[in-house]
């Protein structure tokens, strides 16, 4: 699989002009107060579902305007980056508009809810003058940084466990929905897949995974076991029966007699190496938004690679298949076809 950003069509920018397109509760706690403590950035225009909540988001964040038509933000030549943060349903379809019409774009995850879907976002990005960032932001923190860093010279397979304290499956919201949220092993596992996928440097081969609970509505705790090429092994526990006291996110890698261990993002320990703490819980969005920034005005290709962004949803895809069908998933025939989209005219 190679799959490459064109960057025929970018240019470096004295700044970049931003736009939303979907202003919910994340994008206006996280995602928005992010952008606005980065250099060099000129808020366009908010879109939303509602004019008032467009309106309200504007004026507080200072858009110079506000509206609910998506294709008024991919018209303006002034627009350069789409933050994408609506329901996961629309997510692809929105981000190619924006991509064919030559910005870059910030997705929230998922990047899709089917491989269809998948498969076209990533042709269009491969063709398109603007980059494609997910907001997998977890590779963006500095536990992550550390652990990578600590690792980077490693010759031998390496050995990752993920244990998520999900807690109880929603009931009754879009989220879990199949047909507009897609449910959580899409719409957030997606998050700790993309985590392991950069860990190992490598996509994973073979995908095998089992339900622990009986209903899926009621319980979807999940294990998945993700093979890599060179031998390595993640497992993601995503439990939704997990006790309430646990840490949400625990993470451990191991490799040639080292292990580096991290705890919700604030605190990770390196067996013979330098520990990381932060005051507070580093989840690596800031850091994102800036680096997906900062590429749009360097003209520079997205922190996340094409192919990255294929494997971590066919991944998503394949836990699904194989809790149904009981069997070991082979990555490589769906990864395949990635690359012949990318290469098709």
């Amino acid at each position: 699989l190679s799959l490459r950003d064109s960057l025929a069509g970018r240019t470096e920018k004295d700044e970049v002009g931003v736009a939303f397109i979907g202003a919910g509760n994340y994008a206006k706690g996280l995602l928005l107060p992010a952008v606005a403590k980065v250099s060099k950035v000129r808020p366009i225009s908010i879109v939303t579902a509602t004019g008032s909540s467009a309106r309200r988001s504007a004026e507080k964040f200072d858009y110079a305007s506000c509206g609910t038509d998506p294709g008024e933000v991919f018209s303006d030549p002034a627009v350069d980056l789409v933050f994408i943060a609506t329901q996961h349903d629309s997510h692809a379809m929105l981000a190619e508009e924006a991509l064919r019409a030559g910005k870059s774009v910030w997705l929230e995850k998922p990047a899709g809810l089917t491989s269809e879907e998948v498969q076209a976002l990533i042709a269009t990005a491969g063709k398109s003058d603007g980059l494609l960032s997910v907001g997998y932001n977890r590779r963006f923190s500095s536990h992550t940084t550390a652990v990578r860093k600590h690792f980077e010279k490693r010759q031998e397979p390496m050995a990752l466990r993920y244990t998520v304290a999900a807690g109880a499956t929603p009931a009754g919201t879009w989220i879990t929905d199949p047909r507009s949220g897609g449910g959580r092993i899409i719409g957030e596992m997606c998050h700790f897949v993309d985590l392991c996928l950069y860990l190992v440097g490598g996509l994973p081969t073979t995908v095998y995974a089992r339900a622990l609970g009986r209903d899926p509505d009621r319980d979807d705790s999940t294990v998945a076991t993700l093979g890599f090429r060179d031998g390595s092994t993640a497992v993601i526990e995503y439990l939704a029966n997990a006790s309430s006291e646990l840490p949400k996110e625990r993470w451990e890698a191991s490799a040639q007699g080292t292990t580096a261990s991290c705890e919700n993002f604030r605190s990770t320990r390196i067996a013979g190496g330098t520990s990381t703490k932060t005051m507070n819980q580093d989840k690596g969005q800031q850091a994102a938004v800036k680096q997906v920034i900062d590429a749009c005005r360097a003209g520079q290709p997205s922190p996340f690679s094409l192919e990255e962004l294929a494997a971590t949803s066919e991944t998503t895809f394949a836990i699904l298949e194989s809790i149904r069908t009981g069997q070991v998933v082979d990555l490589a025939a769906r990864l395949e076809a990635y690359r012949v989209a990318h290469e098709s005219p």
